[in-house]
């Protein structure tokens, strides 16, 4: 019996498997459950023999609208519930450590979390009138940001795109070097469709080592960097006050009065 979840279509055919987030009326937005979801479908595509390469999407219009800011607010707290040990595995992008090949296939937009599942593809095929935006400042939060600066966009760019939280639109993502392909909504999961199949038919254990000769090419944090630094941030900014504030804002659809506390 193939994957199934209260918020994750995984389908099977051939050797291509796909992993759709299916909470559309919440644009596929990250919450606690969507999390355990896409970690078991994770799991099922990684350690199934039969997949060479995995297509990551989102049903409905929104690709991913990065984390679930209504369940936080709706929680009281600004700490979310500790992953599973599974979940945890996960790398920073929310992706795991894989030789296979990850195609993200965006449309509508992705944020946030979605920005950085995208980051962490292998190829990001993208709809002209998709948006990204890496909006974890705006939304009072911190995301390890220096993750996709240091592995996938220049210093200024990414620099600006961090620190003003807003959305950019595919053309300005597909120039910064973010996206592969640019092409109109309806054609984004066929083109997704036919660089899978191409990749899935090429000889499997090459394509693995060759995907993890890649990866070990891309520069990465240090240890204090992402372990320790990041951490101290994370802990101070979510017992602030502004922290609590920017959630119910955005659950309550008013604009915020920050404080500094």
């Amino acid at each position: 019996m193939a994957y199934e979840a209260e918020f994750v279509n995984y389908t099977l055919e051939g050797h291509v498997a796909t992993i759709a987030m299916n909470r559309p009326e919440r644009l596929n937005a990250y919450g606690s459950q969507m999390r355990e979801d896409m970690t078991g479908a994770w799991a099922e595509a990684v350690g199934d023999d039969n997949v060479r390469v995995i297509i990551l999407t989102g049903e409905g219009r929104i690709f991913c609208a990065g984390r679930d800011i209504r369940e936080q607010a709706e929680r009281g707290s600004t700490l979310p519930p500790p992953p599973s040990a599974a979940a945890a595995s996960l790398n920073y992008f929310g992706v795991p450590d894989t030789d296979k090949p990850i195609i993200a296939a965006v449309r509508g937009g992705a944020w946030g979390q979605g920005w950085f599942m995208a980051c962490g593809s292998d190829i990001v095929i993208s709809a002209d009138d998709a948006r990204f935006a890496m909006s974890e400042i705006p939304t009072g939060i911190i995301g390890p940001a220096f993750i996709p600066l240091k592995m996938n966009i220049p210093w200024l760019v990414g620099s600006e795109i961090v620190l003003r939280g807003h959305q950019i639109s595919a053309q300005q993502a597909y120039d910064a070097g973010l996206l592969n392909h640019v092409v109109p909504s309806d054609q984004v999961m066929t083109l997704a469709r036919d660089i899978a199949e191409e990749i899935a038919a090429l000889p499997p254990r090459h394509v693995q080592v060759t995907k993890r000769q890649l990866a070990m090419a891309r520069p990465e944090p240090s240890y204090y960097q992402s372990e320790v630094a990041f951490a101290r941030g994370r802990d101070e900014l979510m017992a602030l006050d502004d922290t609590r504030e920017a959630a119910q804002a955005f659950a309550e659809k008013r604009t915020p009065v920050f404080h500094g506390r």
